[in-house]
């Protein structure tokens, strides 16, 4: 048997370390041993919980198999693995100090066939990788500033393709290399994500609810809604997921899903994530071109009507999820519900996701006084039933390109919950990395459209005047 015992002092309060630290589903973000985890089983963590962890050894990788089999919070947790040719046994405990956490990290590791020669030399580089591992678990914790962009991140986003092909699951997995963990303890945060039945809304609401946060999930069609509330609290065990049903392409029925929400305790997050493509155009009950309510107005309005409830819960974000589709086009406040020519579903999605970039950049300054921030993300090109559905040929060209759900929505959960993403305000992210808002010629607003979209969505919407 194999044996190294490690401590380490963490800066932070000894729930929010236990919770993040004795949940193996996180281990990958900070121990350079391990390469990939994922929780197996459902439910909320506990005993019984089973993971697979993908050990990194060498140039190849061994899969093992890993369940909690001690789990006294905050205080202890056992979790006890097998892989190949090994048996494991990571023995943790928690201590308050003073408001910091000190962690004693016992790990044993037992090979099926080794001899005392081969277990001095293991035991030796098993001890190294145990101190710094311990060493990566503090940098995990470190407070850290908003990121900025970066240089080549700019360049590859100036000479457009570069900047397209980073879109794809290969960009995501060459930009996941540098981030640092996701630390965050979301269980006395409530979360309202709209279009939330599949795709990257439904990968967002499953994650925050993993997080702790009280989600609640909005969407149009009232059993697809339950059904989805069903799967994610079996799937997370979390008590605190529900759903709100509304169409947010019409707006009576956004100005009824505020009213409700509105009777929250507190709403310290929105994520505006309904959308739709449609290859014909279409006009709702209220006369409204139908896109165009769902991307652009509903997203408009919805906000509006929960500021004040957001400024009280402060602080507080709001995250809209555009698309990279908007580089490719300037805003035309004179057709926003595109009557001047031929229907292009495309075009018309795209020039609604840069209003909502728009938007977004407005309402930060709008509200740069206050403690509420607002962001804007797009998720790359990614794999959802909306993409399969509005863009077939697209997503039959790209498929092995498109990246999953979750990989998607992401930066989604990123904005919605890391530290440093309330460090700033009005950013354009992919990836936890604020991007250029232009790349294309010809698609930059004067500063007059800009004040003419504002005014153009609070006369549709219906709001009194500012």
């Amino acid at each position: 048997m194999i044996e190294t015992t490690e401590t380490v002092l963490i800066p932070r309060p000894i729930d929010e370390v236990f919770r993040y630290v004795a949940d193996f589903s996180n281990i990958a973000e900070w121990d350079p041993g391990i390469s990939a985890s994922e929780k197996t089983s459902a439910g909320s963590v506990g005993v019984d919980t089973s993971y697979l962890v993908i050990v990194a050894w060498g140039l190849s990788s061994l899969p093992a198999e890993y369940t909690i089999k001690t789990w006294d919070a905050p205080h202890h947790a056992v979790l006890e693995g097998s892989g190949k040719g090994f048996t494991a046994c990571d023995d943790i405990h928690f201590e308050d100090a003073n408001g910091s956490t000190l962690i004693r990290w016992n790990a044993t590791v037992s090979p099926d066939n080794s001899n005392a020669v081969t277990e001095l030399l293991l035991g030796q580089v098993f001890k190294y990788y145990g101190r710094r591992t311990m060493r990566h678990l503090e940098k995990a914790f470190e407070e850290r500033p908003a990121p900025g962009p970066t240089w080549t991140q700019t360049l590859a986003d100036t000479l457009v393709v570069p900047g397209m092909l980073s879109f794809t699951r290969f960009g995501y997995e060459r930009h996941r290399r540098n981030w640092t963990p996701l630390v965050a303890n979301l269980r006395d945060r409530t979360i309202v994500v709209t279009g939330a039945t599949s795709g990257l809304g439904r990968a967002c609401a499953e994650r925050l609810a993993e997080l702790g946060a009280s989600v609640i999930m909005v969407g149009r069609n009232a059993e697809k809604l339950a059904h989805c509330v069903d799967d994610i609290r079996m799937q997370t065990g979390s008590a605190t997921v529900r759903g709100e049903v509304a169409d947010l392409s019409l707006m009576q029925e956004v100005r009824a899903l505020a009213e409700r929400l509105n009777n929250e305790p507190a709403i310290h997050v929105l994520v505006n994530n309904a959308g739709v493509l449609l290859q014909q155009r279409e006009e709702t009950a209220e006369g409204l071109e139908k896109s165009f309510a769902t991307n652009l107005l509903g997203h408009y309005l919805l906000t509006h009507l929960l500021l004040d409830k957001l400024q009280a819960s402060a602080p507080a974000r709001i995250v809209n999820v555009s698309s990279g589709g908007m580089y490719t086009q300037r805003i035309r406040v004179d057709d926003l519900q595109f009557t001047d020519k031929k229907w292009d579903g495309t075009v018309a999605y795209a020039r609604q996701k840069r209003g909502q970039v728009i938007f977004t950049e407005m309402l930060a300054e709008k509200l740069a006084d206050t403690d509420v921030v607002v962001h804007a993300m797009h998720p790359g090109w990614a794999n959802t039933p909306g993409v399969e559905t509005s863009l077939p040929a697209f997503h039959k060209k790209t498929l092995n390109w498109l990246r999953s759900p979750e990989e998607g929505a992401d930066t989604m959960v990123w904005l919605a919950a890391a530290p440093e993403a309330a460090l700033c305000t009005g950013k354009f992210w992919l990836d936890r990395q604020p991007r250029k808002t232009h790349v294309l010629p010809g698609t930059k607003e004067a500063p007059g459209e800009r004040r003419a979209l504002w005014s153009a969505l609070h006369d549709l919407a219906g709001l009194p005047e500012e």
